[in-house]
Formats: C-alpha cells, sequence, structure tokens
C-alpha cells in the first residue's frame, strides 16, 4: 500500500501555495494495455518570470522540466506462478535539473501478486539513479492485468505538476515440463549378435503449449556399448504435441549386459524459464532368444457375474522373431479357477516365433463376486537348443452387474429469482444397463432439505426400477433469499445381482435477486476555483450486496463537459457488489466559470441476469 493519497497530495499542494494540483493511484485493470513511460507537466518558463494568479508577485524562473518514469523490464512483466521477478522504476527529470516535492500517490490495494514499499518519495529527483522505486511481482494464479503507477511533483520552475503515470502490463504463466518418452516401452532386450532393436524417444510437453530451444545434453557419440544413434547432436526448436520431436536410437549389443542408458536434455519452458528433465532407458540383453505369452485384453480381466463371461486370448511369441519349438502349456487346463475354462484340455506349438500362429482361447464367466490370479505355465526348447519354462500371470475379478443413477431434470445448476414463483426439479432412478434392481430408498430425510427446498413427499421408495420414469422423486425450489449451494440426496438399492449398493446425487443450485447497481460519486457536488484541479470518485455498489455484472459505463468518457477528464476512453467492470472493486476515476479542472451538471449512463445486469441501466449525477460549478 502507498501513503494516503490525500494527505500527500495535500502536501504538494501547500508547498506550491494556491496552485493547482493533480492526483492519482495505483490501479489494475484486466484489458489490454501498452507499456508507457510516465509524463508531467507544469506551467511557467519561458522569457519572462512566471508570476502568482493570486498576488500576482513575480515568481522564481526555472525551466518547465518533467518526471519520466522508466521500468526496468521492457514490454510486458511475464513471470511462471510460483516464482518472483523485481521490477525496478527509475524516476529522472527531462533535462537532469533537480525536481522537488516527488511522491508516488493513491492509496488503492496493488493487484494481486505485486507487492512494494507502504510509502515512497524523493526530495530531489534529477539525473542517474538515486529514486528508484522497487516492485516485486510473485503470482500464486495464471492472470494477467495491467499496473499503473501515478505520481506528482513540482518542476524546476517551482510551478504545479498535473504528474505523471507508468503503465505496465504484466501476465501470470504455467510453466510446463517437456516429457520424454520411449518406444518401445519397458526393458528394451535384444538378443547378443543377433541383430538390432530399434528405439525413438519422442518429446512432447506435459500441457500440449510449446517449449522451446530442446537439446540433447548427453553425448550421442559416448553412449553405453551397444548403443548408437544416427545423430551425433539432437536438438528441436519447439516441441509440443505429436512426433515433430522424435530422436532414433539403434541397440545391438556384440556381448552380455544389462544396465540403463539415462538421456539428459535441456529446454525452455512457456513462461520463458531454463529447465532440464531426463530419461532411463533400462537395457538387457540374452544369448539366446524367449517364449514370452501375452493377454488380450491387457491387465485385469474383469467380467460380470452371471453373464456370459469375458473371453481372453493368450498369445505366445518370441522376444526376438526368431522361431523356439517344441512349446506346450503345463498348467493342467482342465483344472483352472472357478469361472474360468478353456476350449482345449491342452495347447501345443511345434513352432512359435512371431504373429498369432500360437494362441491359447479362455474365458472368464464368474458365478459369484470373485477374484484372484491366474497362473499358466509353459515349457519350450530357445533357438540355442536348450530348454526353457515361462509363465504368465493374469489377475482377474468379478463385477456386479448394475448400478443405480439418479438423474435431475432440469439438468446442471437449479437458478431460481427470488420472490418470482418455484423451480420444479424431477430426479429419475434408473439402472446404468438397464437391467432391474430393487428396494430403492432414500436414505436422506426430505423434512430437513436446504433452505428453499420441499417435497409434497415424507419419505421415498421403489420397490424395483430399471429404466424409463416409473421411480420419480418430485422437488421444488422456492428461495426466500439470496443463496447457493449443493442439495445431497443419499439412497440404497439392491442391483441386479442382489448385492446391496448406496449412491448419492448433488444438485447444485443458486437464488438470485433483481438487484440494482448504484453509483455514488466522492464528492457529489462540486463548487471549485477556476484553474484548479479535483479528483473526483464513483464508486458502483449494488443496493443489496448481492453480485451484479458486466458494467458498462455508456456515456461518451471522450466528450465530457469542459473542464472534465477520464484516465480511460471507456469504463467496465465484470462483476459489481461491494467495496472499492469497481471504482471510475474522474478529474475537474476548470479553466473557465462554469456549471452544469455531468450526467453518466451506464448498463449491467442484475444478479438475475436481467438487463438494466442506471446514471449518475454530479452538479459542478467553477469560480
Amino acid at each position: 500500500m502507498l501513503p494516503d493519497r490525500g494527505s500527500l497530495v495535500l502536501g504538494v499542494c501547500l508547498l506550491l501555495a494556491l496552485s493547482g494540483c493533480g492526483s492519482s493511484s495505483y490501479s489494475s485493470s484486466t484489458g489490454t494495455s501498452n507499456v508507457a513511460s510516465g509524463t508531467g507537466s507544469s506551467g511557467g518558463g519561458g522569457s519572462n518570470p512566471p508570476t502568482d494568479p493570486i498576488s500576482g508577485t513575480p515568481r522564481p524562473s526555472g525551466t518547465n522540466d518533467l518526471v519520466v518514469a522508466t521500468p526496468s523490464v521492457a514490454g510486458v512483466v511475464s513471470v511462471a506462478v510460483g516464482t518472483a521477478q523485481t521490477v525496478s522504476i527509475t524516476f529522472t527529470s527531462t533535462d537532469g535539473n533537480p525536481i522537488t516535492g516527488f511522491g508516488v500517490t493513491g492509496s488503492a490495494a496493488l493487484p494481486a501478486g505485486w507487492s512494494g514499499p507502504s510509502s515512497f518519495t524523493c526530495a530531489s529527483v534529477s539525473s542517474g539513479s538515486g529514486c528508484v522505486l522497487n516492485l516485486t511481482y510473485a503470482p500464486t494464479a495464471v492472470g494477467s492485468g495491467t499496473l499503473s503507477v501515478d505520481y506528482v511533483f513540482v518542476d524546476n520552475a517551482t510551478m504545479p505538476s498535473t504528474g505523471g503515470s507508468l503503465t505496465i502490463a504484466y501476465a501470470a504463466t504455467a510453466a510446463n515440463n517437456v516429457d520424454a518418452a520411449a518406444t518401445p516401452t519397458g526393458e528394451i532386450n535384444a538378443v547378443v549378435g543377433a541383430g538390432n532393436q530399434s528405439v525413438s524417444v519422442n518429446f512432447t510437453t506435459d500441457d500440449g503449449n510449446a517449449a522451446t530451444n530442446l537439446a540433447l545434453t548427453s553425448s550421442l557419440t559416448a553412449l553405453p556399448a551397444g548403443w548408437s544413434s544416427t545423430a551425433t547432436g539432437f536438438s528441436c526448436a519447439i516441441v509440443s504435441t505429436g512426433s515433430g520431436c522424435l530422436l532414433p536410437l539403434t541397440f545391438a549389443p556384440t556381448a552380455a549386459a544389462r544396465g540403463m542408458l539415462t538421456l539428459d536434455y535441456g529446454y525452455t519452458d512457456d513462461s520463458g524459464a531454463a529447465r532440464t528433465g531426463a530419461l532411463n532407458i533400462p537395457y538387457s540383453t540374452s544369448s539366446r532368444n524367449t517364449v514370452v505369452a501375452t493377454a488380450s485384453p491387457a491387465g485385469q480381466i474383469n467380467a460380470i457375474e452371471t453373464t456370459a463371461g469375458q473371453g481372453v486370448t493368450v498369445t505366445f511369441t518370441t522376444d526376438d522373431g526368431k522361431p523356439a519349438t517344441g512349446m506346450f502349456v503345463t498348467s493342467n487346463l482342465k483344472a483352472l479357477p472357478p469361472g474360468w475354462s478353456s476350449g482345449a484340455t491342452e495347447l501345443t506349438c511345434s513352432s512359435v516365433s512371431i504373429g498369432n500362429g500360437c494362441q491359447l482361447h479362455l474365458t472368464y464367466a464368474p458365478a459369484a463376486l470373485t477374484s484372484g490370479t491366474l497362473i499358466l505355465t509353459y515349457a519350450y526348447t530357445d533357438s540355442g537348443g536348450a530348454a526353457k519354462t515361462g509363465s504368465l500371470d493374469v489377475t482377474y475379478a468379478a463385477t456386479t452387474d448394475d448400478n443405480a443413477v439418479a438423474t435431475a431434470s432440469p439438468s446442471g445448476q437449479i437458478n431460481a429469482v427470488v420472490g418470482l414463483g418455484a423451480q420444479t426439479v424431477s430426479l429419475t432412478f434408473t439402472t446404468d444397463d438397464g437391467r432391474p434392481a430393487t428396494a430403492l430408498q432414500l436414505t436422506s430425510s426430505l423434512s430437513a432439505l436446504p433452505a428453499g427446498w420441499s417435497s409434497t413427499a415424507s419419505s421415498f421408495s421403489c420397490s424395483g426400477f430399471s429404466s424409463g420414469t416409473a421411480c420419480q422423486l418430485t422437488l421444488t425450489y422456492t428461495p426466500t433469499a439470496a443463496a447457493a449451494g449443493t442439495l445431497t440426496l443419499g439412497y440404497a438399492y439392491n442391483n441386479n445381482a442382489g448385492k446391496t449398493k448406496t449412491g448419492t446425487v448433488n444438485i447444485a443450485y443458486r437464488a438470485t435477486t433483481n438487484d440494482n447497481i448504484v453509483g455514488t460519486p466522492n464528492p457529489i457536488s462540486l463548487a471549485v476555483a477556476v484553474n484548479s484541479s479535483t479528483p473526483v470518485v464513483i464508486a458502483f455498489t449494488t443496493d443489496d450486496g448481492n453480485l451484479a455484472s458486466a458494467l458498462s459505463v455508456t456515456s461518451d468518457l471522450t466528450t465530457l463537459p469542459s473542464g472534465w477528464t477520464s484516465g480511460s476512453t471507456t469504463f467496465a467492470c465484470a462483476a459489481v457488489s461491494t467495496g472499492n472493486g469497481c471504482v471510475l476515476n474522474l478529474t475537474y479542472a476548470p479553466t473557465a466559470a462554469a456549471s452544469g451538471t455531468l450526467s453518466l449512463t451506464y448498463s449491467y445486469n442484475d444478479d438475475s441476469g436481467t438487463a438494466k441501466t442506471g446514471s449518475v449525477s454530479i452538479p459542478y460549478s467553477a469560480m
């Protein structure tokens, strides 16, 4: 927070006697803005000494020099969430002569993520770095906006200044990561002296946004024994999704080995920060081939109890594509776990290599809720003539048939306006597979619903349900005050397999009001002297404290009455409620006697979403 604007500007005004004073404040905007250096202006100067406008006595002559604000960061200040950056603002005079009475004005809070000193003044501003304001931007969430630093001063001619302003655009970004993935996945295996294994490493970002300047920092000329690459160096200017950044590798071992290939890399993430990463690829060699058993579907096998079951195919292949011989399943296919069956009592394959030439077909059709692991063992002769064995573990589980699902209509958030009738909500219970379930009953109390909610029924149950609308609960939402929340109802039932289960349904709701936005000026009227400058603040709030949205001043701020100016050509607020979150700053600086009323019109959407308009008037006179 900066010092109180009123006290700081008053001190400058006392220093300048009866001359006019400018004032402004730290401020922020979510719109776009260009970074601009601060500017100031002062009276006096010229060939004749300036005179006091009241007494007519001469004032000391000097130059109408200005204060220029120069930030240490040019353009947009872009900082990744979780990091911080210091922005130094150096204030100098345009001609190098000293300027006095300098101070940053205002008492408004800095935008979210920004911090700085509680007050800032400089006794003298000239050249060099004698007057520097240090601010820190440390965002905690992604966002953007503009920060305005406003200031006042007394120029070298001791004339009052209208002050200056510096606008800094800023943005908080999320730092992404570059991930490396090897294909094939898992451990890379190759037979010694029997050809090679091709491996590709694909670099992508974890959020799909572009990272840049990726370069491999590991040497491709110093890979572990047996590893090589057609590239001597590897880099990608841009990395995002797809396979645009692909590193080719080859594993062709000449001796037995086992180890880990580590690839280190560096890159620049989408916030501009330099980052590093690493990929570890385990590898091993074998002197002879191995028969590998693979189940399809992969992973745990699930089947609904008392149904036709789930078919499972086990395919036997060799890890190097060379043929193995005499393969046969040693497990007893007549004594599989409960629920499992095979169309064959045994399986033998004279030759196994690649493809689907050697397969075992199984079925898992559980009659009860069970789970476990099916272990299949087999034996074969490898390409070197050695007898070997292998095994495959297949985990499995029987699942219940169906679940009860509660669907609200209307869907989504239930909205109602206070005092404008009721909203009817239908809650329909069905099963997720259309098969019957029984004994559904609501476990939540219908007599203890949230405020505004009601039901004509004191309890609710259904003896049987499956599809359609035969099992339906009707609720009514009639709010008496603005509110928001979630109605949660619990229920229990027996599914199609006879298993007792429970569930919940959550219905988001919100009650809105037809409120109004009121513009309150401060001061409410003006009677000022000619050639003075008076700041005017119009605070927009709602008359009930509830939220309104999309406020926009519809009057043309570029064609205000003579003497009136606005810091911006347009003014809008996305949300309005209470406090000083939506404030329009004006200045009345008449150069001649005048009187009248400044009227501004505006439009907005009230808390219920209804479009409305309003106006604010400020009587004024200049003497």
